[in-house]
């Protein structure tokens, strides 16, 4: 049998001896963090119209954020455990989307998630802004002015196409859209715009679903140009015409209104707006054919409409009761002097407001949008 020698046997004596009367160890234990990881099933080339969805595991959605480079947010829903979120609605097409979202566990640990995918692009439809009235290169216009935007067909989804439809000016201001058919739509404001600034008009078309497979085209912006804000108060019971110009009485002016001799031959009450001017025009009785009783057909000079249905301003050097009587077939008569400073400064846009009369112009003939209250304009908006 072959022992261990003595130091040997002594030197583990001392280790056993140590190891038996050493304090235990101590200290505390630390599981390994539970981290949440995110993933998203949304692919490059996504189809714009079908949803995807944010799941985690081990943790929860605190947050997500959908945005596409065209600055619009993606509503979506978390699903009752927030394990998810799925996206609602139509996406961009042809665009890039930003997706960041938050996750947490059960013991506080959070994960940051940023992806970015694009969906693909679609053809535009052909529906696009034909015209938007009343803008034209180097015009400035009344305080009054609507937004008359007319489409190039009718509009698949009103709602649709109005939200996608903006107004911005500079020194701020509160309107609403109202449809006047499925392809036309007309903002006004509630109070008159501020004279002095710029308007601008954009529709956010590209890459937009409009609704019936309807997809936009290209963006379209315009800008409208509001001049010095031009007001004309028609009393047709003093027969005066005041016109102020950015808040100072510019001109006083003797009229005749409409005689009511007939009931269309009474001037409407009710905010007109200058439309368009003619520096001679032949006035032609409406309704009436050359023989019938009534029918007349005279020239005049300076005229500026004021409506659909034939009430200029203009000049009438054959009535000799300016300032005292109303003779006039519905136009506001003027004389010629008058009728021609009228017609140089008038803008279109510009509000002539008349009082007096027993016959209420329609919110509808011409530019009368103003007739209406501000309250109802609104409910013909499809938002």
């Amino acid at each position: 049998m072959k022992l261990m020698p003595a130091r040997a046997l002594a030197v583990l004596s001392l280790v056993l001896l140590a190891g038996a009367c050493a304090a235990p160890q101590t200290g505390t234990f630390t599981p390994a963090p539970i981290v949440p990881v995110v993933s998203m099933d949304a692919v490059e080339d996504q189809d714009p119209t079908a949803p995807f969805t944010l799941s985690v595991v081990d943790g929860i959605l605190e947050e997500v954020n959908v945005t596409s480079d065209r600055s619009e947010t993606i509503d979506g829903s978390f699903s009752a455990d927030l394990t998810t979120w799925t996206s609602e609605g139509i996406l961009n097409a042809g665009s890039t989307h930003t997706v960041s979202a938050k996750a947490v566990s059960s013991d506080g640990t959070v994960t940051e998630f940023e992806q970015q995918f694009k969906t693909e692009a679609r053809e535009s439809s052909g529906f696009e802004v034909a015209d938007v009235t009343p803008v034209a290169e180097g015009e400035e216009v009344g305080v009054g002015a609507p937004i008359i935007v007319t489409f190039t067909e009718d509009a698949p989804d009103r709602a649709a196409v109005e939200q996608l439809l903006t107004v911005e000016s500079e020194k701020g201001h509160e309107g609403a859209w109202r449809w006047i058919d499925d392809d036309t739509v007309i903002y006004r404001t509630k109070d008159y715009w501020e004279g002095h600034q710029t308007i601008t008009f954009t529709a956010n078309f590209e890459g937009e679903f409009l609704g019936d497979d309807t997809w936009g085209g290209e963006d379209y912006t315009a800008q409208m140009v509001v001049g010095e804000s031009q007001i004309s108060y028609a009393d047709l019971e003093s027969h005066t015409m005041t016109v102020e110009v950015d808040g100072e009485v510019a001109r006083e002016i003797p009229i005749s209104g409409g005689s009511g001799e007939e009931w269309e031959y009474y001037t409407a009450t009710g905010t007109h707006l200058v439309m368009e001017k003619f520096a001679d025009k032949t006035m032609v009785s409406p309704g009436r054919e050359e023989g019938d009783e009534g029918y007349y057909s005279t020239d005049v000079k300076w005229a500026t409409r004021i409506n659909a249905t034939g009430e200029f301003v203009h000049g009438a050097p054959w009535n000799g009761s300016l300032g005292s009587a109303n003779l006039s077939h519905g136009c506001l008569n003027a004389s010629l002097a008058d009728a021609e400073w009228f017609y140089h400064m008038a803008q279109r846009g510009d509000p002539v407001e008349v009082t007096g009369s027993p016959r209420e112009m329609p919110w509808d003939n011409g530019w009368g949008y103003w007739v209406m209250s501000y309250d109802d304009w609104k409910e013909g908006s499809a938002l």
